[in-house]
């Protein structure tokens, strides 16, 4: 640890370097630490003290170890710079998780076409174009009313085929139009409702806030008694109780209030 060595604050225990990240105000010496830190939870740290997609775009690149290169790519905001990486590198796992976060068809088609990245990602790039269809005819159904608009969505359903469609949706789930989208299939219920709402606490658990907050918008629509208890099983992981809970409030029926004790 180069920066620890300089400044005489190296130790073995990553504790020790925890609280030396939380000092740390150069963001060069952040995304080195977050490069080269063999504790994840060192290296994490310095990358939520990262700022801006060029330099997180650096660490999705040069980083030792995939944990935080996955997370440095899902707080990148450029889906060209997202396209860049895809370039550059030729990671199954980060190329996933670039694709995730691009919903633009023309970077999509650019990348099936450009010859330059490798024929994986060409591939993947063609899938992604067709799948990216789905949420763009979803996207393109007109404002209407409640009822209006809950035809157009069972009419898009039944047309790709509900599950299917979700699926397709869940690729581009850390896009916040594919939360908004997930969000109206998930009040319809049904398979296709119930794999939504498993997208959607899915991304409670995202490191980018206005993502966890489209999500949690889209489960507090939620009423039906059956849907709740969809989104109740997922209660039991850790990392998506408290989120859980609170949207548990936001619903406030009777079937909710249960669950958090309250009645």
């Amino acid at each position: 640890m180069s920066i620890f060595s300089k400044r005489g604050q190296h130790h073995d225990d990553p504790r020790v370097r925890l609280k030396a990240v939380e000092k740390l105000d150069s963001q060069e010496d952040l995304v080195e630490v977050a490069c080269t830190d063999d504790s994840p939870r060192v290296r994490l740290a310095a990358l939520a003290r990262v700022e801006g997609d060029a330099p997180l775009a650096q660490i999705a690149k040069d980083a030792q170890e995939i944990d935080v290169r996955l997370a440095a790519v899902d707080r990148i905001g450029s889906q060209q710079m997202l396209a860049d990486i895809i370039k550059a590198r030729k990671n199954f796992q980060l190329m996933g998780a670039c694709f995730a976060r691009i919903t633009d068809r023309k970077i999509l088609e650019a990348i099936a076409e450009d010859t330059g990245y490798n024929p994986t990602a060409r591939r993947l790039a063609v899938e992604q174009f067709a799948d990216e269809s789905y949420l763009q005819d979803f996207e393109s159904t007109p404002e209407k009313s409640a009822v209006e608009s809950k035809a157009d969505i069972d009419g898009l359903m039944k047309l790709y085929g509900g599950v299917r469609m979700v699926r397709a949706i869940g690729k581009f789930r850390r896009s916040e139009k594919a939360l908004h989208a997930l969000g109206k299939i998930a009040q319809q219920g049904g398979d296709a409702g119930e794999l939504a709402i498993e997208y959607l606490c899915r991304a409670l658990a995202s490191d980018n806030p206005a993502l966890q907050q489209r999500a949690a918008d889209g489960l507090a629509a939620l009423a039906d008694p059956h849907l709740v208890a969809c989104l109740v099983r997922s209660l039991d992981d850790p990392k998506l109780r408290k989120p859980i809970q609170s949207v548990l409030e936001r619903i406030d029926t009777p079937e909710a209030r249960d669950v958090l004790g309250l009645e």
